[in-house]
């Protein structure tokens, strides 16, 4: 009796030691469990509030560039009294609505239905002789990270909103308004224009329209930098405190769309010309560095018909997997040979200043090659029913 009597004790305490042993271990997968929950947490908060931190100073000037300054914003809450600026953010917004609803929307249904489908992906968008247009190929390439600008436009200073200044703005918006009339109209920027538009002392530079655009298409602005170009064609980042001083030959904005990717635009501000850009070795490396990139041309003024742009020529099609672009970009008898085309709109007859680029080739194949509906006026034939682009994408085994 003895030894049962001992033997059921022993028993239930080693049930005793291995129920106490299971709740402690439980407890103790509960405490790991709960502090790597925790752990967890903080680690994505820290990424999620490092990784696209908005600048709310620049992200407030690009909003009152473009007439849309919140009420309960606070950084610039003196500019929502000012009467010109009630005006302009009235007439600018009501002109945006609807350019969205019209020219926007049939680009996006363009990009939606044709471009998003054939282009190959690429990182890297180019687009030479640009201006400060922001507007076009973003709706055209939104898959884009990168986007390469370039035009002899200078990079200009950002605007100095100040509360004692706030009295003399009205010319600042007349001027940000007479700026965009010709894009907003046409499709494209006037180079004419653009020496005075984007050369005074109001509008010193594209940076104005850059930012401008980049706000109505619904992006946050998370830094600007002036750039220069080592000879390597690496980027050499100036101190923000100079950022006001229009010393900078490059902008690179970093900005955060709103399906929250993180994205770079930087404009180059400079001559591409055959000689001029022989001796920028920085910018040409800076080329090699980006691989394969997709090249859009609109409103070129057909530079690239003519010999002396024929390296930057060279640079396009040697290195682009794709190239969207009306008839004022590159030649259609470079596109005979590698590439596979396809045409949109109508190809009409260059407009008087230009009569000389027409192409009785692209005519030709224009005619036979047949043509798919375009559906919105671009370029300098920019009423719809004389509107071109041809979209050529490389082939493989021509690479």
């Amino acid at each position: 009796m003895l030894c049962v009597a001992l033997y059921a004790c022993n028993n239930e305490q080693k049930n005793k030691v291995a129920i106490d042993g299971n709740k402690k271990n439980i407890a103790k997968k509960i405490i790991v469990d709960t502090i790597k929950k925790q752990y967890d947490t903080l680690v994505v908060e820290k990424e999620s509030s490092t990784q696209y931190k908005i600048n709310d100073s620049l992200n407030s000037i690009s909003q009152i560039i473009a007439g849309s300054y919140p009420v309960e914003d606070k950084h610039f809450s003196f500019i929502n009294h000012n009467t010109d600026f009630k005006i302009f953010s009235h007439s600018f917004t009501q002109r945006w609505l609807k350019f969205d609803s019209t020219r926007l929307k049939a680009l996006r249904l363009f990009q939606g239905s044709v471009l998003g489908l054939k282009i190959p992906k690429s990182q890297t968008l180019f687009y030479p002789f640009s201006g400060p247009d922001a507007l076009y190929f973003t709706t055209f390439f939104p898959d884009a990270s990168n986007y390469v600008m370039v035009g002899l436009e200078p990079v200009g200073s950002l605007p100095n909103f100040t509360k004692k200044e706030i009295d003399s703005v009205g010319k600042y918006f007349n001027k940000v308004n007479t700026s965009l009339s010709a894009i907003l109209n046409y499709s494209f920027f006037r180079t004419k224009s653009m020496k005075e538009d984007l050369r005074n002392e109001d509008i010193n530079g594209t940076i104005h329209l850059l930012l401008l655009f980049l706000h109505r298409l619904n992006n946050k602005i998370v830094d600007v930098l002036p750039v220069s170009l080592d000879t390597l064609g690496n980027k050499v980042y100036h101190s923000k405190t100079k950022r006001n001083q229009d010393k900078a030959s490059a902008i690179e904005i970093k900005f955060l769309t709103a399906q929250n990717k993180m994205k770079q635009l930087t404009y180059f501000s400079f001559n591409v010309e055959n000689e001029t850009l022989k001796r920028n070795k920085g910018f040409l490396n800076h080329m090699k560095q980006l691989g394969d990139f997709s090249t859009y041309l609109k409103g070129a003024s057909y530079l690239l018909h003519n010999s002396h742009f024929s390296n930057l020529r060279t640079i396009i099609l040697e290195n682009s997997n794709a190239i969207v672009q009306d008839d004022s970009g590159i030649p259609y008898k470079h596109f005979e040979s590698g590439w596979s085309t396809e045409f949109y709109g109508d190809y009409e007859k260059p407009i008087p200043m230009f009569s000389k680029y027409y192409q009785r080739d692209l005519d030709s194949v224009w005619e036979v090659k047949g043509t798919k509906k375009l559906g919105f006026g671009i370029g300098y034939n920019f009423r719809d029913k004389n509107s071109n682009l041809m979209l050529a994408v490389k082939q493989k085994n021509k690479r």
